[in-house]
């Protein structure tokens, strides 16, 4: 890493006042504009990016692949058109794509040492009412020393519709809708929300501004969702000793239907929730908060605490981790247990999201194939039978991160916790400083802080060889007794099934190929569960279902037909395939899902009560729950 770069990085965390101001839209060494298109149902964004001090013969100039956090490739290259690049002078100069995603750019003849990149971008994220910039699906970057971006502090300006307004993480520039960054990983990590269709809350805690984008219009309380977030940000950040930056933004985007996602920037976050169904039930209002507390939590874990590959970025390629677990599961650990120490949800609401979490992993076709290592290394390339031979890191993830801080309390006689491990993380690995190591970094860290109390008890190699790189059955209650506390398990209602899903999309075996989406009024098999009957009948992906039993069949009445199928009966089924009719009998099975509950015991021992009491934050007291149904 280049010395500029690496300023760069220290000032992000630091934030030291005389780098910020040094950053001016004057003395940036890559200063990016944006102009709205004065037709907005055009989506086009022009952009301008100039780079000042060239001295090479040619620049590079790359779209990102991925968005850090979204571990996927992005592609949005695409969405560009007309690329040109001019000198200071306005003369255009030559350039030539040489992958996909870059252009490379060459200088003019003398010693001009200025170079500015334009081009348009089509982005659905642009429309009448505003745009929202999301970092790496806007700007290209200059190439410095590959495959990494230049280093030094980047500008922006924003060319805008008048009655506009504008709101995002990065630092203000000297004048109106200007914006500047220490460098370009910062830069792109910064949301930026600029339009008329928005509204602000805000709210401070031990002095630093934290501001709620509310984005479109919906139903949805925003007082409530203030201060709710204002109790997961005061946990939180007590909780991990303070927070490390200087301004904090929760972009919350309303959309149709119900559910809720995001992604975590470094001071702040990109959040999707439903307009009108946030509210309607307590658990839709108890996902959407364990959706805030998850991304904020990520200021730390994956921002800042990360394994080694993740951060600086190479935005050239996926970056393979074994790590995801901890970067995202045992951030949804933290989420949990913050949202618990807040108050915002009861115990017993904490106890029906583990055993939520157990229920999911138990009933994980790939559990016994997969391990959560090699499911956070191949997150990036999903095959075609993820169903049948996958598991989730974030659910195992989570798991393990309450099953690591019960057995830390355990042999520590609760002197050391899970949370201790990531104070340490953060003092020894977070940024500016180098990640942990890849292999054995968090293993690591997990037996210093174990060793620390417990010399005799430090080592967890089994731990990590069943759970983490193995695919070892979990003893749950090993682990829950330590809190006293015990998994019941039983059997759910059994249902007929051969072992197929159906539905309209059919996914296509042609690699990038969209789905195929079969005509209104048809179903189709969409996945077929390994070892079911209909995988031993002979049922195949894309079987067009025209028939049951000599009943014809179709997308409206197929769910009907089958409820009147009795375990142990042979039904035959007639499909389209591939343009020929086939008859396929099958024996129908039964399907029982196993449900999980978690209980207290009769009569813990004190060392049980003091682990179960400290690990939810009861010794420090609790808040009534937060309601859900406005």
């Amino acid at each position: 890493m280049n010395s500029q770069r690496k300023l760069g990085i220290i000032s992000t965390l630091l934030f030291v006042v005389a780098l910020a101001a040094a950053a001016s839209a004057q003395s940036a060494p890559v200063r990016y504009s944006v102009t709205t298109d004065p037709q907005p149902a055009t989506h086009m964004l022009h952009i301008s990016m100039e780079v000042n001090g060239v001295k090479e013969q040619s620049v590079d100039v790359a779209f990102p692949a991925w968005a850090p956090g979204a571990y996927r490739i992005g592609d949005n290259w695409r969405q560009v058109q007309e690329f040109a690049a001019t000198d200071s002078a306005g003369a255009a100069l030559k350039f030539e794509k040489t992958d996909k995603q870059t252009w490379r750019v060459w200088r003019g003849s003398g010693k001009d040492d200025k170079i500015t990149v334009n081009y348009n971008l089509y982005s659905a994220d642009f429309n009448e009412q505003g745009a929202y910039l999301r970092g790496p699906s806007v700007f290209m970057y200059v190439v410095g020393k590959a495959p990494y971006p230049l280093g030094g502090a980047v500008s922006l300006k924003l060319n805008l519709p008048a009655s506009w307004k504008t709101q995002t993480g990065m630092d203000s520039g000297p004048e109106a809708n200007t914006f500047v960054a220490p460098d370009y990983d910062t830069f792109v990590d910064s949301s930026v929300v600029t339009g008329d269709n928005w509204e602000q809350t805000q709210f401070e805690y031990h002095g630093v501004p934290h501001y709620i984008v509310f984005i479109g219009k919906g139903n949805f309380n925003k007082q409530l969702i203030t201060d709710d977030t204002k109790r997961v940000v005061s946990t939180l950040t007590d909780m991990m000793e303070g927070a490390p930056y200087k301004k904090y933004v929760f972009f919350l985007r309303a959309r149709p239907g119900n559910g809720s996602g995001g992604l975590e920037h470094l001071n702040s976050t990109d959040i999707t929730f439903s307009a009108n169904a946030t509210h309607a039930s307590r658990a839709n209002y108890s996902r959407f908060l364990f959706v805030v507390a998850h991304e904020y939590f990520h200021l730390w874990n994956v921002k800042r605490i990360r394994p080694q590959i993740l951060g600086p970025f190479d935005y050239s390629h996926e970056q393979n981790t074994r790590n995801l677990y901890v970067s995202e599961g045992m951030t949804s650990y933290w989420a949990a247990l913050g949202l618990r120490r807040s108050g915002l949800w009861s115990q017993q609401e904490y106890n029906d999201e583990v055993a939520k979490q157990i229920e999911s992993l138990q009933n994980a076709a790939g559990r016994k194939m997969m391990s959560v290592e090699l499911s956070s290394w191949d997150t990036w390339n999903s095959g075609s039978n993820a169903a049948n031979n996958r598991i989730d890191y974030y659910n195992k993830g989570e798991l393990l991160g309450n099953l690591l801080d019960l057995e830390i309390r355990q042999r520590t006689q609760n002197k050391r916790t899970l949370l201790d491990v990531f104070h340490y993380l953060n003092k020894n690995y977070a940024l500016p400083k180098p990640g942990f190591e890849e292999k054995q970094g968090f293993r690591n860290a997990v037996e210093v802080i174990t060793k620390e109390a417990a010399p005799n008890n430090s080592d967890f190699g089994d731990f990590f060889a069943k759970y983490v790189s193995g695919t070892s059955e979990v003893s749950w209650n090993d682990y829950l007794t330590h809190a006293g506390l015990t998994l019941d398990s039983k059997p759910g209602k059994a249902d007929s099934t051969i072992g197929i899903t159906t539905g309209r999309n059919i996914a296509s075996t042609f690699p990038g190929a969209p789905p195929t989406v079969l005509p209104e009024g048809q179903i189709g098999v969409t996945g077929i569960k390994s070892g079911s009957a209909a995988a031993a009948a002979g049922f195949d992906i894309g079987d067009v279902i025209v028939a049951l039993n000599g009943d014809q069949v179709t997308a409206t009445n197929y769910a009907d037909l089958w409820k009147e199928q009795k375990p142990g009966s042979e039904v035959t089924f007639t499909v389209f395939r591939r343009g020929s009719l086939k008859r396929i009998p099958v024996t129908v099975g039964q399907d029982s899902t196993t449900t999980y509950a978690i209980k207290e015991v009769a009569n813990p021992s004190d060392l049980q009560k003091q682990i179960l009491s400290s690990w939810m934050g009861a010794d420090k007291g609790t808040q009534k729950a937060a309601g859900g149904t406005q």
